[in-house]
């Protein structure tokens, strides 16, 4: 009898000690996902920030200088007069774009890692005219320049524009496309390349769009 007790009584402790081991991991998760979290929070709202200071410094007109906290800002051409493209059941609208010059400081020219920017800004407004489901990326347009550059967008600045089009919805946004090897009073052309549309069986619903800008 008396190891009988004996070994409901370690039974016990065992459990007893797997409970609390379990707790103590649920606990350490649970904050080990709000610090996750709140980091990640974190850098959405430095990106935010840095995004609204170079889109506030690139919303004037031509030779404008800008200065805020992140620096002065030179507009150095603009064109707003695009032919929207279509493709498809997809309208993209090209509403401007810009090629601007910036002296950076403080949390901008910390976040960017330098006190000097050149690059292109792509302002667009993407509609699905049709009510299917279509999967689009006008976010991941690739571009191209006079001065011999071919550019991707730079996600930490750019808006985030989601693929998916799920029947008749317009989606916004603006593109940053940081020069590397040009400065933008160099910029004379800007071609625009995105892929074609597709649907959910992976069925084109388009052509490529692939169209050049003139400043």
């Amino acid at each position: 009898m008396k190891k009988n007790w004996l070994y409901l009584l370690l039974m016990i402790m065992t459990v007893l000690l797997l409970i609390s081991c379990g707790a103590e991991q649920q606990e350490e998760q649970i904050e080990e996902d709000a610090d996750q979290q709140e980091l990640e929070e974190t850098g959405e709202t430095e990106r935010d920030e840095e995004e609204q200071v170079l889109d506030e410094a690139t919303g004037h007109d031509e030779g404008d200088v800008v200065e805020n906290e992140g620096g002065t800002f030179t507009l150095i051409s603009k064109q707003d007069d695009i032919e929207s493209q279509e493709t498809g059941p997809m309208i993209v609208d090209i509403t401007q774009i810009n090629a601007s010059s910036g002296q950076l400081q403080g949390d901008l020219a910390d976040f960017l890692e330098t006190t000097e920017i050149e690059y292109i800004q792509v302002d667009m407004e993407v509609e699905n005219t049709s009510d299917d489901t279509i999967f689009f990326y006008p976010g991941q347009a690739t571009i191209t320049t006079n001065t011999g550059e071919q550019l991707e967008s730079d996600m930490w600045l750019s808006d985030h524009i989601d693929g998916e089009f799920i029947g008749a919805v317009r989606k916004s946004g603006s593109q940053f496309f940081i020069l590397e090897n040009s400065t933008a009073d160099e910029i004379e052309t800007v071609r625009i390349i995105i892929n074609a549309p597709h649907n959910e069986e992976w069925e084109d619903t388009g052509d490529k769009i692939d169209f050049t800008v003139e400043f």
